[in-house]
């Protein structure tokens, strides 16, 4: 693999790293003030709102931001470009004048198809122009990574997380209104933050607008709605079946131990494919580039995988340290959890060539079959094993879209990935995982302790496996060597 691609990619995804933890961190850093103030059932309330928001907001915005990075590097010169960023801005400003006021008519709709109650109608009314806002802050931030304006994006996430952590604990700890308080804290960060991204951005590319070029970026962002709304459906309809069947108390527990389980998406995936997404784009003109693809699926699978190791083992001391006793149940669900994300943080490395091709057909072919399958699965399994259930069928799910994703992009795009690799890490985790439920002591401290041992030990053998390149073995070597050799003599 090249080099430098790799320390591009290590640069960027890092500091994209540090803005995504920060975001994310609202949710964890909060995480013993919601299950202090707020029982599983609130919990499970705040789930379900919010995973109707997200694929309601699919829809309604017509998932345009997809088509930012696609079409930004398909002209070379900055007029164009700032074309592609003002087109996406005046689509969004008419599919929120369209859609707001229906989904406002809508809104006890959705709180009695989903609760048989009114009750939460203004929950909904908040959540929805939340999310119109909170569009608007996608279009700024997609910007920012586009520009590879890393830096800029890692303060915007710094100061949007700290508003979002102050209104939370003034809704939540004082103000004491519960779920509809924290839908406040996001619209009233989200208005402001809109205006702070976009009014410099909108001033620099100016307010143009071309006809041809919204047609052919709808085009290509039409498909791509059906592929991520079966995506969150793949991911999150579990929810809605666990609160059929059983309750929102439930469906409160299985939602923490999927907050904490998918972290190492939020933590690894998420500010990866920041940068990954649109570098992959300028990538494919290089003569190495499926060589480069195939190193790229390598290395992400070594570091989310260590960091999903990680968790797994220490998941039930994390679940004490996080929540409260309402809530220690949910830690013996978290390893499938975390399984699940690494599978389908693999779905954006093979997918490449069906983007590459400009074919989103494929993908909402292959997400629809996925989310017929965990709709079907979900229906049978969870009746009858309960979240074992919702595990099993996400897991099922998330492997056959992966290997679908493959399957059809390696017909469009061959990339000869290095599975024997591949292989080699998740025997590695799987192994580890297996050792650690083997020795249990009474103590947590040995437990902790033997855990980390365990980890090292797991670290260890990661050379002797031959996951890691010589040649960056040799570079980092080298790195090292000539650290130590210029620290000054003690």
């Amino acid at each position: 693999m090249n080099l430098n691609e790799l320390k591009f990619l290590l640069k960027h995804s890092s500091i994209y790293g540090i803005g995504t933890v920060v975001s994310q961190a609202v949710g964890f850093l909060l995480l013993p003030l919601y299950t202090r103030f707020l029982t599983p059932s609130d919990y499970g309330v705040l789930s379900l709102i919010n995973i109707t928001k997200d694929i309601i907001g699919l829809i309604v915005t017509l998932g345009i931001v997809n088509a930012m990075s696609r079409f930004y590097f398909d002209f070379e010169d900055e007029k164009g470009q700032n074309r592609v960023v003002s087109t996406i801005f005046w689509i969004f400003v008419f599919t929120s004048i369209v859609f707001i006021p229906v989904l406002y008519l809508l809104s006890a709709t959705f709180s009695s198809l989903i609760f048989h109650t009114t009750e939460y109608r203004n929950y909904f009314i908040v959540a929805f122009l939340a999310l119109f806002f909170g569009a608007a802050v996608d279009i700024g931030l997609s910007y920012l990574r586009i520009k590879a304006q890393s830096f800029r994006y890692v303060q915007v996430s710094i100061f949007r997380t700290l508003m979002l952590i102050g209104f939370n604990i003034y809704f939540i700890a004082f103000a004491k209104i519960g779920v509809i308080g924290i839908f406040y804290s996001s619209l009233i960060t989200m208005v402001m933050f809109s205006f702070i991204l976009l009014v410099p951005i909108l001033s620099k590319v100016k307010l143009h607008f071309s006809f041809k070029l919204a047609n052919e970026m709808v085009r290509y962002s039409f498909p791509l709605i059906f592929s991520n709304m079966f995506r969150i459906m793949v991911n999150q309809s579990d929810k809605f079946f666990i609160n059929y069947f059983f309750s929102t108390f439930e469906t409160g527990i299985y939602s923490i131990a999927q907050k904490i389980g998918q972290s190492i998406h939020s933590l690894i995936t998420s500010p990866f494919i920041q940068t990954y997404l649109p570098r992959r784009f300028e990538i494919m003109r290089r003569k190495d580039a499926k060589q480069v693809y195939a190193s790229v699926l390598n290395y992400y699978l070594l570091v989310i995988g260590s960091v999903g190791l990680l968790l797994s083992i220490f998941s039930p001391e994390i679940i004490k340290l996080m929540t409260t006793e309402k809530f220690y149940a949910a830690s013996k669900y978290i390893p499938l959890v975390v399984l699940s994300m690494i599978v389908f943080g693999m779905k954006y490395h093979f997918e490449i060539g069906i983007l590459i091709k400009k074919q989103t057909k494929y993908s909402a072919i292959i997400n629809g079959i996925g989310a017929f399958l965990n709709i079907t699965l979900n229906y049978f399994l969870i009746s009858h094993f309960r979240l074992w259930g919702a595990l099993i069928a996400s897991n099922i799910s998330i492997f056959t879209t992966s290997f679908l994703n493959y399957a059809f992009s390696h017909k469009l795009f061959k990339i000869n990935y290095q599975f024997k690799i591949v292989s080699k890490i998740f025997f590695l985790i799987v192994s580890f995982y297996i050792l650690s439920l083997l020795i249990s002591f009474d103590d947590i401290f040995y437990n902790v302790i033997f855990k980390g041992i365990l980890f090292l030990v797991y670290l260890s053998t990661i050379v002797p496996f031959g996951i890691i390149e010589k040649e960056l073995l040799s570079v980092v070597k080298n790195r090292i060597y000539d650290f130590v050799k210029t620290s000054p003599a003690e």
